[in-house]
């Protein structure tokens, strides 16, 4: 008997926070490295296509920006109190017994060639914790958690109250709630073999917002009529060729409070059937995806 088990979810009062990491990699450093690479931002068919491909007089810088690219650190913690209805054989090693006696119950004995045994129903009492501890990119990206946790390890960030940089943060295509929704989509994926279900818990420790900043040039190839974006991480300066120019920014000055409405229409499309939220959270778990 398995019944479903009624989620109640619970957040800890400061689980919520927003931290910035401060800047390493120069603007100017960032630009010259994307200009350099600016012939490989319409891919490697066009660089090396040798009947049309990007030349230096084609290529043009069309728009840049130092931009805040958000993701998402969720520690939640899944806490059930069950039954279990389960029959326990237990060895008899007197050759000779025929029942035993446990206060006012008696069990036969039954035996099978040399071993003796009696059986009985019991209900076991549980107590289980499952526990979600995941980096998740806020841009709904196939970058490897790791990458993200190795940022928290190596770089210098500052928790704040508030962002007063709405030019510059780029508006979650992953929201809070739905990252919440992402995290209780895997804590329940795990199955509780219950005969009965108390209480099912499910307490979020931490919905920490992390702030990092990466350099976007938009770079326009005249004769193709193609655009390309360079990416620079500002943190460790690291490239990307393929990158993405994202249009949709955060309007107005973000504070803490307003973390569980950014973006909140998301969370509807990413979770109701686990659709869209079964096929990202099996990227963000699945060891050897591709990285940034």
């Amino acid at each position: 008997m398995e019944p479903q088990p009624v989620q109640v979810q619970a957040q800890a009062p400061d689980a919520s926070k927003i931290f910035v990491f401060e800047e390493v990699y120069p603007f100017r450093a960032a630009q010259e490295q994307a200009e350099k690479k600016k012939l490989s931002a319409f891919g490697m068919m066009a660089k090396f296509n040798p009947l049309n491909r990007p030349r230096e007089d084609t290529v043009q810088l069309s728009r840049q920006e130092m931009r805040l690219e958000p993701f998402w650190h969720v520690v939640a913690q899944r806490s059930v109190d069950y039954t279990c209805q389960i029959t326990y054989q237990v060895p008899v090693h007197n050759l000779y017994a025929q029942t035993l006696q446990l206060d006012d119950k008696v069990f036969e004995v039954t035996r099978q060639k040399d071993k003796a045994r009696i059986e009985f129903v019991a209900i076991e009492h549980c107590h289980r914790k499952i526990h979600f501890d995941q980096m998740i990119d806020g841009m709904q990206r196939d970058i490897k958690p790791a990458v993200l946790k190795a940022y928290i390890e190596k770089y210098k960030f500052t928790e704040t109250e508030r962002v007063e940089r709405p030019d510059e943060l780029l508006k979650p295509l992953i929201s809070m709630a739905a990252a919440k929704q992402l995290a209780t989509a895997s804590l329940t994926s795990e199955a509780v073999n219950a005969y009965e279900i108390q209480a099912d818990l499910t307490h979020f420790e931490r919905t920490h917002l992390y702030l990092r900043p990466v350099f976007a040039f938009e770079f326009r190839w005249s004769s193709a009529d193609k655009v390309g974006v360079i990416e620079v991480d500002g943190l460790t300066g690291e490239v990307v060729e393929n990158g993405r120019w994202f249009k949709d920014k955060v309007s107005q000055v973000l504070t803490r409070d307003m973390l569980v409405d950014i973006g909140a229409e998301m969370a509807g499309t990413l979770v109701p059937g686990g659709g869209a939220a079964v096929k990202l959270l099996s990227k963000l778990v699945t060891p050897g995806a591709p990285g940034h």
